[in-house]
């Protein structure tokens, strides 16, 4: 059995290798450098045009994905802070999302979207619930 310091330890490499693969794909991605920054406060107006102008698979990859890119980290930060509120964790999730979205702004590394903001914010949510699920699972086991 894994001592608490020794799981603590794992769910801390686990979420920096996490944050830091979520920063590579969305701030510190090459190839991606936009002329002019841009930023979009209009709630899903380009999802609407992807899914007109792409098609449903490019919507679904854009949706689904800000949310599932974000799933791990309402899992692992309370895992690695030993219990925490859905507040405190849809708090941190959402200013990770702000903190991305900003700096895509200036380093002109993608649009600054409202959008991104409120799925990944929803992603992290859900996967505090997914936390939740698995905490209650487990403890009703080691009751039973």
């Amino acid at each position: 059995m894994m001592t608490t310091k020794k799981r603590r330890a794992v769910y801390l490499i686990v979420f920096t290798v996490y944050m830091l693969t979520v920063l590579n794909i969305t701030v510190f991605r090459f190839g991606s450098h936009y002329a002019e920054r841009q930023i979009n406060l209009s709630l899903f107006s380009d999802l609407i045009d992807v899914y007109h102008n792409a098609g449903t698979g490019r919507f679904v990859y854009l949706f689904f994905g800000n949310i599932a890119w974000f799933l791990p980290f309402g899992f692992l930060l309370p895992l690695l802070l030993n219990k925490t509120s859905l507040i405190k964790v849809a708090a941190a999730g959402f200013m990770f999302s702000f903190v991305i979205e900003a700096s895509q702004y200036v380093f002109r590394k993608g649009v600054a979207e409202l959008d991104d903001l409120l799925l990944n914010t929803l992603g992290v949510v859900i996967g505090y619930g997914l936390y939740r699920l698995l905490r209650r699972l487990t403890d009703g086991s080691k009751s039973g």
